[in-house]
């Protein structure tokens, strides 16, 4: 039986929407295959287990310090007792799998943690995780691989600060009103604003600012649809699923996605979905899947990535790449919930093959036993 880790929740403002996410997956992983050890990550950096964080009740009562701290090292996981100053093994981890949204969490925190203890993960590695996290960054890759993405302006907060009268002004020009502002490392529509004249973007890039130090401000598309895809590595294969709608008009924000639904326990388990299927012509899915496919493989990607396109006026536009997906974008390639227990075992299974085909010899250069040194 493989132990398995996941990590969920983080220093990030998607810390509880990770708890959701985290929960779903360990209540529906095979305990026949896998022994399942919670790893959840504080908002201070602090990570914690215990095996009553297979239920919400739990994170809602917000009894952190009843839980065993933890930390890894050498592949094993280990409880820590800083009260006692000492530390007991509690496991030796055979697969990881991250559910943390946003933050270090899924910009790479957690991929160089498992690296570093040569644990494999389910889950993309370092440098494909800091890159999606930063919106700007992700557009400057997509048209590097030639994959259309909406016209932008970025602006750093250092900048704004001198020269953000200028900017204001130069929105209109350069893009045309309305104009789409959101933090550049943000996920779950958190800080994302439509803003219509000068007033509007200038209130909604200061409160982005609130969150991050970089924000990206988008060309809005009218008649727009939002349209997702995912893909993951199976049997060797990348699996790309069918295309999806989410939302229509105006733009999807943090409300529209979890406020305003319904908050019943069950309710909060499901994935966040919009208006169901989106009626693509052949043309346009294949695009959409072609592209889904390109990034995924250009970018050596693993684990289920969604990415979220706009498709508008007969042209689609890529948007955002989501590493760690909510619910891991299970309900883009199954029929039923629990059909998502055999597609996270694929998962798992196939970061283990794949970390065992990877490895790679390190090679000692000695050059130290060559160099003669003194203080003087």
């Amino acid at each position: 039986m493989r132990k398995v880790a996941v990590l969920f929740g983080g220093k990030s403002c998607e810390n509880e929407i990770s708890v959701l996410t985290g929960v779903f997956v360990m209540n529906l992983l095979d305990r026949e295959k896998y022994s399942v050890l919670p790893v959840y990550i504080h908002t201070d950096g602090v990570s914690y287990t215990s095996p009553k964080m297979t239920s919400l009740d739990t994170f809602k009562q917000k009894k952190y310090h009843e839980f065993q701290r933890v930390i890894f090292d050498g592949g094993w996981l280990y409880a820590f007792q800083p009260e006692k100053k000492r530390v007991k093994k509690l496991a030796k981890i055979d697969v990881a799998l991250n559910c943390c949204h946003g933050g270090l969490g899924e910009g790479g925190g957690v991929s160089a943690l498992m690296e570093l203890n040569g644990i494999p993960l389910a889950s993309p590695d370092l440098t494909a995780s800091g890159v999606f996290m930063d919106k700007c960054t992700t557009k400057t890759v997509l048209r590097g691989l030639g994959v259309p993405t909406v016209d932008y302006v970025r602006v750093n907060e250092r900048d704004y600060k001198k020269r953000g009268a200028f900017l204001i002004k130069s929105i209109e020009g350069r893009l045309k009103y309305p104009v789409v502002i959101k933090p550049a490392h943000l996920g779950s529509s958190i800080g994302i604003a439509l803003a219509g004249n000068e007033a509007e973007a200038k209130a909604a890039i200061e409160n982005a600012f609130l969150l991050d130090d970089r924000v990206i401000i988008e060309k809005y598309l009218a008649d727009k649809q939002d349209v997702n895809c995912a893909a993951c590595m199976l049997k060797g294969e990348i699996c790309v699923s069918e295309p999806e709608a989410a939302f229509g008009e105006g733009i999807y924000s943090f409300e529209e996605k979890y406020v305003n639904k319904k908050t019943d326990r069950a309710s909060a388990m499901q994935p966040i979905k919009g208006g169901g299927r989106y009626a693509l012509n052949g043309e346009l899915r294949d695009k959409i899947r072609a592209y889904t496919r390109t990034v995924y493989k250009r970018m050596n990607l693993r684990g289920a990535v969604r990415m979220d396109f706009l498709v508008s006026k007969g042209e689609v536009y890529l948007c955002e790449v989501n590493t760690v997906p909510g619910s891991l974008a299970y309900y883009l390639f199954c029929e039923r919930i629990l059909d998502a227990r055999a597609f996270f075992s694929d998962l798992l299974e196939e970061a283990v093959l794949l970390h065992q085909e990877s490895r790679k010899q390190l090679v000692h250069t000695g050059i130290l036993n060559t160099v003669s040194w003194q203080r003087k």
